[in-house]
């Protein structure tokens, strides 16, 4: 069986609680607790999945945001907020974020596995390298560690865990009664992994799924980070905003992929993607500034200074940036073309954060629609034909509202068009991406 086939157009929903944009609540009647309860993501979950997405994402920060004063704010961990999703979907895959900065990974591979068995095959895991020192002092740290060693222990953590899932043989269970064997002999080896800095050594506890195990998802921008997901990923989140751009980075991603010795189509390249939906550009436009306005400045302030990797408390917004810190620090480079235009416009014009505030799009670095129907389906079908894209991260601007009208009206546009399907065809997650279940290997690396 080839390890890859086209699945056609993959769309995940990003499970941003009320939406992307962060006053959008405050145009909501219902009451505010519902923004951070499993309720809520169960909701939006149930809507993607009548809308046929192949998967619903959540990601997560270790650390309180002062921002979250005024928006509602990921408060449940991940894995146990997807497993209340797994508990009331059938198809729709399910992606939790984990640091492997802060994380154990016996533990974590526990975790993701077991979401992965209850849902009968639609998990993933989203691998992050978590920086800042805000975190890092939640975990009995004085500051986090520095860029290369982070990444240096996220190479070492993701080998570690694919290696307790590779320990089972395929289908370990006999059940014999007759002799009162419940594992085949030899269904299980002790993991054998052994780094500079992470070493693990005994039985995973979890059997594998009918998938054979989770996917993993990665989004990192960095030299090692783009070679880590070459070498381990089955999709990446990127930040490219142009077409062109995007084929670019996509070609570069499976080239890399290929001289790691893996079928370059395995790995799905999913762009963020911002929406507003209305029945007229105007109308969208006119939706987008409410949900703008609703949003108070100093969220959108601590938002712009979390992309550039400064505390903003460094900002003023009503002052020029503070460039001399924006030099200094690490900006993801996938986004940094939106950002670097932004910023060479503060500079030659000198503008406040407040100006540059205004000149943002929509407060994301994605690809973004502000229009109809019919101009949303457009652009994601000439990124997809374009060969930009294996799909999209789709970034609503309000949730459950901006998601009920993309499922709505934008899905069959998509399926009028031959590039997004009109049923699953499979079970697990591995089926909606097009891949091959996965063959255990006895701990060696494979996708």
């Amino acid at each position: 069986m080839p390890e890859s086939r086209d699945a056609g157009l993959i769309l995940n929903l990003n499970l941003l609680p009320g939406g992307t944009a962060k006053g959008s609540w405050r145009l909501d009647d219902r009451d505010p607790s519902w923004f951070v309860s499993h309720h809520h993501y169960v909701e939006a979950a149930q809507i993607a999945e009548r809308g046929k997405f192949q998967a619903v994402f959540l990601a997560d920060t270790p650390a309180w945001d002062d921002a979250y004063w005024h928006h509602p704010w990921r408060a449940l961990t991940p894995f146990i907020a997807l497993t209340a999703i797994a508990a009331r979907t059938d198809r729709v895959g399910l992606i939790g974020t984990a640091s492997t900065s802060y994380n154990d990974p016996f533990n974590l591979a526990r975790q993701v596995a077991s979401l992965d068995l209850v849902s009968d095959g639609r998990a993933a895991w989203n691998y992050v390298v978590t920086a800042g020192d805000r975190p890092a002092r939640n975990f009995s740290r004085a500051q986090a560690d520095p860029k290369d060693e982070r990444y240096a222990r996220a190479e070492e953590f993701v080998d570690a865990v694919v290696a307790l899932w590779e320990a089972w043989e395929p289908d370990p269970i006999a059940g014999d009664r007759t002799v009162g064997d419940y594992l085949r002999p030899g269904a299980i080896r002790p993991a054998a992994f052994a780094g500079e800095r992470i070493q693990v050594a005994g039985e995973p506890l979890v059997p594998p799924s009918p998938q054979g195990r989770p996917l993993l998802v990665q989004a990192g921008a960095s030299e090692r980070g783009i070679a880590l997901a070459a070498r381990t990923a089955d999709a990446v989140y990127t930040h490219q905003t142009e077409i062109d751009d995007g084929v670019v980075y996509r070609n570069l991603l499976r080239g890399k992929a290929a001289n790691a010795g893996r079928d370059p189509h395995t790995l799905k390249v999913l762009p963020g993607f911002f929406v507003v939906i209305g029945d007229t550009e105007t109308a969208a436009r006119q939706r987008h500034q409410e949900l703008t306005e609703a949003t108070p400045d100093a969220v959108r302030l601590s938002f712009f200074a979390r992309q550039l990797g400064i505390p903003v408390s460094e900002f003023h917004i009503d002052r020029p940036l503070p460039f001399d810190l924006i030099a200094k620090a690490e900006i993801s480079r996938t986004a940094a073309s939106e950002l670097d235009r932004l910023l060479d416009a503060a500079a030659r014009d000198n503008l406040t954060a407040r100006e540059v505030l205004a000149l943002r799009h929509n407060g994301t670095q994605h690809v973004s629609v502000i229009g109809t129907p019919e101009q949303v389906a457009d652009t994601i079908t000439a990124w997809y034909l374009a060969g930009a894209a294996d799909g999209f991260n789709l970034h609503v601007a309000s949730s459950p509202s901006v998601l009920t009208d993309f499922v709505d009206h934008v899905v069959p546009l998509l399926q009028a068009g031959g590039v997004f399907h009109h049923d699953y065809e499979g079970t697990t997650l591995r089926e909606h991406y097009g891949l091959a279940p996965h063959r255990l290997s006895a701990g060696v690396l494979s996708s």
